[in-house]
């Protein structure tokens, strides 16, 4: 009789990590993983992906380089391309020369960038309010405090 297999969302710990419990790096892993899933199903319906949303994000701040992206996204310059390609054809981005640095390339959003980025916004907001149910309000507090120290600590 031939097997068969369930796909599951969890993931099974391997037993290094049964014998320690997880520390901040592996924790951190999983809930990012979790985060970015819940974030893509969130946006599905917009045919939006959790990392394009991220730089309709970084992009709303207005002249950003393209450089400056890719060190906020943990990204290489190069593969940060293909992704900023899809964005400015779809209409949503759009990339200008710097006048003072022809090198350099800004990215901002575009008023259709404007309209999509307002409508997902609020599809992340509750997919991270599902993440965070698990705890209480005041735990939830603390922990993005804790976080927020842990990211601006240099």
């Amino acid at each position: 009789m031939p097997q068969t297999h369930e796909k599951t969302t969890a993931t099974k710990v391997p037993a290094a990590l049964e014998e320690t419990p997880p520390g901040l790096w592996f924790c951190n892993w999983k809930i990012w993983l979790e985060a970015r899933r819940r974030l893509d199903v969130a946006l599905a319906p917009l045919e939006l992906r959790s990392r394009e949303f991220w730089l309709l994000a970084i992009a709303g701040a207005g002249n950003i380089s393209q450089h400056e992206m890719a060190d906020l996204c943990g990204l290489d310059p190069s593969s940060l391309v293909a992704i900023l390609d899809g964005l400015e054809r779809r209409g949503w981005l759009r990339r200008t020369r710097n006048p003072h640095d022809r090198r350099m390339q800004w990215v901002q959003r575009t008023e259709a960038g404007d309209e999509l980025f307002n409508r997902a916004l609020p599809r992340a907001q509750r997919a991270e309010a599902q993440q965070l149910a698990v705890l209480s309000p005041a735990h939830q507090r603390l922990l993005v405090a804790a976080m927020r120290k842990l990211v601006t600590t240099k």
